[in-house]
Formats: structure tokens, C-alpha cells, sequence
């Protein structure tokens, strides 16, 4: 039984507009008292997330995880909000941080609406293994212990040690007393893997996803390969795992 899906957006159920009124009307076909908990899971803010609802046509979701998993949003109180935020430690030292990034050739540092205490975003432009791998290293012997995610080629995530967006779904999963393997997870790059990656949960890679998720998941039988892409292979990889409307919409 599938009590949780855990969905990416941009690229995800966002990219085709059509696809997104598909699944919204997908989602509201479901039985209310019997579908899955809907999270949100995304590299924007929480305030982001928020605005985007307000104007898109996506389906109210219970939960929002933001900032590739440094924030959490929707149900969770202001207590429970603040138990979360405990468990990311102290915020980045601001300068330190900038000083080891920018020796780094052609980063730049993405716009300010998407920066936070515990989210670091720059754009750096086809970068091996080998150059993230350093630059991990070189912050951490500044005292700057640090999680780097990168994604699509270009976008580079500075974030706490225990954040990511498997993490924070485990944290809320534990909340909820609802299994992983429970859960299912949809997504379409990079900075989607660490939902993937965690033990026992299913998850729908669309069929627009990047090479660097496809390489992470397409070897195991638990993730479902999407033939249709954005929202429509959502829907699809739902139905694959035994979520059901009555009637699929058109």
C-alpha cells in the first residue's frame, strides 16, 4: 500500500502544463480518505513553493520539503518546524564560505531569492567528480563541514552534512509513522538521488529525467522507468504501483 509520494517539481510534475492539469485531476479522482500523503519535494524555498501553488495548477499538497531538504513546510507546526531545523546544526559562516567558492574558476553565485542559512547555491558549468570532490575537501578543512549536490550539469547545492531531500523525507516519514517502504518517491535529476537511494523506498523516474538519475536508479526493479514524461509519467508510475482512480482522466 503506497501512504506517501514524495514528488519533485520542477521538471517533475512541472514542465508540461497539460500534464500537471492531468495529474491534478489524477490526484483529486483518488479517494481523499485513502490516498497517499502529497509531499512536495523541491530545491525551491519554502516561500517559493508557496507563491508557485498560488498561481499553478498544482493539487494542494499536505507537506513541502524545500531547499533540497533544509526546509520543511505545510502541516508541520511551528514546533515541529523547529525540532527539523535542529537537526541541520548551525547555519553556514557566511564569508568563510564565500571565500573557498569563489577561488573556484567560472562559479557564480545564483540570485539571492534562492539563498538561506543552510543553502548555498551557485552555477558551475559541467564540473567533473573530481572538482566537487575537492571542493568538499577544501571546505572542510576551513571548519565548514559541507554536503555538496550537483545537478543538470550546472547547478551546485552547498548544505549542511545532514541535509538532502532523502533526509529530510526519512525525518518526515518518522514523524508520520509511515514506512519507506511505504513511500514512493518521483523525480528527474541529480538532486532527486537521494530520495531514490533510500533503502526500501519505490520511485518513478520520468521519462525526461537527466542521464545522472537514470545511471542511480535503472539497475534496480524497485524504481519504476516512466515511458511518458513530467506529470503524465507521475501518473503512470502510480498506477504501476497499484494507485488507482476510478477513472483515469484523459
Amino acid at each position: 500500500m503506497i501512504r506517501l509520494l514524495s514528488s519533485d517539481l520542477d521538471g517533475t510534475l512541472l514542465g508540461d502544463r497539460h500534464a500537471t492539469q492531468r495529474f491534478r485531476a489524477f490526484w483529486e479522482a483518488l479517494n481523499p480518505a485513502t490516498r497517499p500523503i502529497l509531499v512536495y519535494n523541491s530545491g525551491r524555498l519554502i516561500d517559493d513553493i508557496e507563491a508557485l501553488l498560488s498561481v499553478s495548477d498544482l493539487p494542494e499538497p499536505d507537506y513541502t520539503i524545500g531547499g533540497v531538504g533544509t526546509m520543511i513546510g505545510g502541516r508541520l507546526d511551528v514546533t515541529g518546524r523547529q525540532r527539523f531545523g535542529q537537526t541541520l546544526g548551525q547555519p553556514f559562516e557566511r564569508e568563510a564560505l564565500m571565500r573557498i567558492m569563489r577561488r573556484i574558476d567560472g562559479i557564480s553565485l545564483q540570485d539571492e531569492a534562492v539563498q538561506h542559512a543552510h543553502k548555498s547555491s551557485w552555477h558551475l558549468h559541467d564540473a567533473d567528480e573530481e572538482t566537487i570532490t575537492e571542493l568538499e575537501r577544501s571546505l572542510a578543512d576551513a571548519g565548514l563541514p559541507a554536503r555538496l549536490v550537483y545537478s543538470s550539469s550546472r547547478d551546485l547545492d552547498v548544505l549542511p552534512r545532514s541535509a538532502s531531500k532523502g533526509a529530510a523525507l526519512t525525518w518526515l516519514c518518522r514523524e508520520l509513522d509511515v514506512d519507506l517502504s511505504d513511500t514512493v518517491v518521483a523525480g528527474d535529476t541529480g538532486n532527486d538521488s537521494d530520495m531514490f537511494l533510500l533503502a526500501d523506498v519505490r520511485g518513478i523516474v520520468v521519462a525526461n529525467a537527466l542521464e545522472e538519475l537514470r545511471s542511480l536508479t535503472s539497475h534496480e526493479d524497485r524504481h519504476y522507468m516512466a515511458q511518458r514524461s513530467c506529470a503524465d509519467g507521475v501518473i503512470e508510475g502510480l498506477q504501476h504501483f497499484g494507485v488507482m482512480t476510478h477513472h483515469t482522466p484523459a
